[in-house]
């Protein structure tokens, strides 16, 4: 198992690498002026909250085992990481508003499209079950391990106090839970997966650059 969740991460590195420069950049951008910085943390605590409230959306019934709590549990968690230290950096409270983030409407799009290819993806699959959690979850870890690790080299390189080494061993933690746990259920199928993670990185793609473009206009309203 480990090793075909290693080569699958592997191709994902691959595909993605054109993508590493662009979010150098970004990172370098964003950490250049606290303001954006602080509406960039917001972002991804919004993010979080979005990815805790997909779980539980995911459970229906009396249903709630405990590895999908403990999920729901850290991915909130991680949630209030982020939006405690951008009120630290901003020195005011923030919101999930306009104002106080950079681009709120990119990052619903991309979960309302990954949602929509994973289970064009799973099609045989019911509603809310939990192959498709399990497969939404393990691209969407996939994602937050590739770029936690450009954002802590970032938050190093620029000297800062924050650290995410602790939200990423959880993050990797998920990774190899997920694989397992689809494999339990039988469906763990490496080419499947890829193919998801794929289209995922092009939704990323779009993604990254309407954070880009509201880093570049900030007075304007992000699409």
């Amino acid at each position: 198992m480990q090793q075909s969740l290693d080569t699958v991460r592997g191709a994902f590195e691959a595909d993605n690498a054109p993508l590493v420069p662009r979010v150098q950049a970004f990172l370098a951008d964003i950490l250049r002026t606290p303001a954006s910085h602080a509406r960039f943390m917001n972002e991804l605590s919004l993010m979080e909250h979005m990815g805790s409230n997909k779980i539980m959306a995911t459970q229906h019934g009396a249903g709630m085992d405990l590895p999908t709590l403990k999920h729901l549990a850290e991915e909130a968690r991680h949630a209030f990481f982020f939006k405690r230290h951008a009120e630290g950096v901003a020195r005011r409270p923030l919101d999930y508003v306009q104002a106080d983030l950079l681009s709120p409407a990119a990052g619903r799009l991309y979960f309302q499209k990954l949602d929509i290819a994973v289970e064009q993806a799973l099609a045989g699959e019911p509603p809310r079950s939990k192959v498709l959690y399990l497969h939404m979850s393990l691209i969407v870890e996939f994602r937050a391990v590739w770029f936690y690790h450009l954002y802590e080299t970032a938050l190093r390189g620029a000297g800062s106090k924050i650290s995410l080494k602790s939200l990423l061993a959880e993050e990797q933690g998920h990774l190899s839970d997920m694989a397992e746990r689809l494999g339990a259920l039988g469906a763990w199928e490496p080419a499947r997966l890829a193919a998801m993670c794929r289209a995922e990185t092009t939704l990323f793609g779009t993604l990254l650059g309407r954070l880009e473009r509201a880093v570049a206009a900030p007075t304007a309203v992000a699409a």
